[in-house]
């Protein structure tokens, strides 16, 4: 990538709307589903917009060379492009990211100011990285990752644009808080922003977003001026929610949505031989074909009859293992109505296959630093493929050109490969509605489905549910479903004291010393968030709102101070006021939760009064990682180890918590985690 040195100033304005375009889309938008005039439809041209040329060049390499309507209408709303947030929400495949990249872009060049770039999964981060990469380099735009336990060997200072994970981002953001760097921050972009509501990640989200707006908010008090350009912009794209608004309230943003498809999306569902469309009326009775084996389910037969039509498809499985199992048959299957055709013992067509399409796709793979996969080896001779979290970026990366260029046809895939990359086809079936031992959420259901249809290929899409009888209602609910709202993950649950993320959240402040006094921490909580909503809730009087926001903190405070994370000191002044402990310093920085942190904490002091060298035991045990969700344990097993560990192992046990009447308890199935206690004591057995 060049140097930023390399990049010259702009001659004017990047991403200007042509003169006129705006009056053009009102007028449009004066009649249901009305088209911009075609004498004015020049102005959505990328070439019209003020974008650099080695820029446009990369777009025309990539078959962008016009904007959606939608897309110009998302730019133009409200203040967006002179720096104001925007929320913008668009179904998949609509376009969404071409928005938030022209913004990037756009802020970069302009004031010189730093992007990043936000994305929920490090498969797609990693994508979106090169791609980016690819994009800008020839303007002299320098593209880094913050990606798992990858950092790029410069410092942020000498990148324009960070593509980050969440986790990655929060401690990107901490650190610029912590050295007095957010002024280098220009535009923040969050792809998928609904996974505010993600029960694991969403409070990190929302912590991320709630520090930039309350930088904001006090910069802004101390500004004469009211510029936008001055400020950190947050772009946040998301999926279709009902309280949207909520969302965009909460950022003080522009807010955008369509319902816009490039391609028709026809969803169905099917049980055993039928097919149903999303009311529930049948439309089709699905004819198996002849001598094909293990098929109940007429996977192969929907995918043959696809791939006769020139089409692709798309398979998505609930495990690598059913993926790699599912190409293996359908190529089978494949492999054989070729072997009958040829004897002529079948009326059906051969799948046609693009021989040397292969035969090169083949070669990469062989070439590729883990060489060809067996099963890929005896799958892609017949157009088939698999694609899942198992094979290398490299092998991933070589597989999804091929699919898009159809030298594979059809590809058996995990649900990673719907939230991102984009690899659509013209049929997609979801092969079951459990994935993972659970019902698929609307979310997931709704990336995956979206998956189909091609844009400039494809006059449709069609994506299938497969559904067991049984299931029936389930599939229904996910044809017919919505995404329920969003809401804050700092939100007590029933029967909790207080929440662990709005404790992370009032800590990392405290360290961060973006708010040391009470009155501090009570204007932070009231830009999360919890803080929004609880302001739109109508149900509750403003003082109850108050109380319940003061409440919380003041306990999350309280619990702090208690297990010594946080210390309260008097200013000079008098005021009360909380500083960060060497241990409340140290749990930010190492990005474990504050009850992760204690468990650590209390099992280091241990081992320093008395650490066991007698054997190995107690070393392994200290750096065993704290994760929350551990495989399932068989307890009795666990109980039957315990039994038979030596003497010296034992003591060992014994000091770091293991208990003989806790694993008693646990084989008849008599386990309690209700109290922090309880919550400790399986947390040391499960380690």
């Amino acid at each position: 990538a060049a140097s930023p040195q390399a990049r010259s100033p702009p001659k004017g304005p990047v991403l200007s709307p042509p003169p006129g375009l705006e009056r053009s889309l009102r007028l449009s938008g004066q009649g249901p589903h009305m088209n911009i005039p075609d004498d004015q439809a020049d102005k959505l041209l990328l070439a019209s917009w003020g974008l650099p040329q080695a820029v446009l060049e990369k777009y025309h390499c990539l078959g962008v060379v016009r904007m959606f309507q939608w897309q110009a209408e998302c730019l133009m709303v409200g203040q967006a492009l002179e720096g104001k947030n925007l929320v913008y929400s668009a179904p998949t495949s609509a376009g969404k990211t071409l928005v938030a990249e022209l913004l990037i872009l756009k802020r970069v060049l302009e004031t010189r100011k730093k992007a990043l770039f936000i994305l929920p999964f490090i498969s797609v981060a990693k994508e979106k990285k090169f791609y980016l990469q690819a994009l800008f380099q020839d303007v002299g735009v320098r593209v880094e990752g913050y990606i798992g336990n990858i950092s790029p060997a410069v410092g942020f200072s000498a990148l324009d644009v960070a593509v980050c994970t969440i986790e990655r981002a929060n401690s990107l953001i901490n650190r610029l808080i912590e050295e007095n760097m957010m002024d280098l921050l220009g535009i923040v972009v969050v792809d998928e922003l609904h996974m505010l509501g993600d029960s694991q990640r969403g409070y990190l989200l929302e912590l991320l977003l709630t520090k930039i707006c309350f930088l904001t908010e006090r910069m802004k008090n101390k500004q004469a001026h009211g510029l936008f350009s001055d400020r950190i912009q947050i772009v946040g794209m998301s999926a279709t929610l009902p309280n949207l608004d909520l969302l965009a309230s909460w950022l003080n943003a522009d807010l955008y949505h369509t319902e816009f498809r490039p391609v028709p999306l026809v969803e169905q569902l099917k049980i055993g031989s039928r097919v149903y469309d999303s009311s529930m009326q049948r439309v089709r009775e699905i004819q198996p074909l002849p001598h094909v084996k293990g098929d109940e389910d007429h996977v192969v037969s929907l995918c043959y009859e696809t791939v006769q039509d020139g089409h692709s498809v798309l398979v998505f499985c609930p495990s690598k293992n059913w993926c790699e199992k599912l190409a293996d048959i359908i190529a089978r299957e494949f492999c054989s109505l070729q072997q009958e055709c040829l004897q002529k013992t079948s009326s059906l067509s051969p799948v046609v296959l693009d021989a040397q399409g292969i035969e090169q796709l083949t070669g990469q793979l062989k070439r590729s630093p883990s060489g060809l996969d067996s099963v890929l080896q005896r799958t892609i001779k017949w157009g088939v493929g698999f694609h899942h979290a198992g094979l290398t970026f490299d092998e991933r990366d070589i597989i999804e050109v091929a699919f898009r260029q159809g030298v594979l046809r059809v590809l058996a895939a995990t649900s990673t490969l719907s939230s991102g990359v984009n690899l659509p086809a013209r049929r997609v079936i979801i092969r079951t509605p459990m994935f993972g031992g659970r019902s698929l959420d609307v979310l997931t259901y709704k990336q995956m489905s979206g998956r189909a249809g091609r844009k400039g290929v494809d006059t449709e899409g069609e994506s299938i549910l497969m559904c067991k009888p049984a299931e029936k209602t389930k599939g229904a609910a996910l044809l017919q479903g919505c995404l329920k709202p969003v809401r804050s993950c700092l939100l007590r649950q029933e029967g909790e004291e207080v929440t662990s993320s709005m404790i992370r959240a009032i800590l990392e402040i405290i360290v961060g010393g973006i708010a040391g006094s009470p009155q501090d921490i009570q204007a932070y909580a009231s830009c999360t968030l919890l803080g929004a909503s609880l302001k739109g809730d109508q149900q509750n009087s403003g003082r109850d709102q108050e109380n319940i926001c003061h409440g919380a903190i003041d306990a999350c405070v309280k619990w702090l101070l208690e297990n010594e994370f946080i210390q309260a000191l008097t200013s000079d002044t008098g005021k009360e006021i909380y500083c960060p402990t060497h241990l409340g310093s140290a749990t930010l920085f190492s990005s474990f939760s504050p009850f992760a942190a204690l468990e650590i904490f209390a099992d280091l002091q241990r081992a320093m009064k008395s650490f066991v060298l007698e054997n190995d035991l107690h070393s392994l045990y200290l750096v065993t990682p704290v994760y929350e969700d551990w495989a399932k344990i068989d307890w009795y097993q666990f109980f039957c180890l315990w039994e038979k560990l030596p003497a010296s192992m034992r003591r060992v046990a014994e000091l770091v918590g293991i208990e003989e009447s806790f694993l008693a308890r646990s084989v008849k199935g008599k386990i309690l985690t209700r109290t922090e206690k309880q919550l400790r004591q399986m947390a040391v057995h499960k380690r």
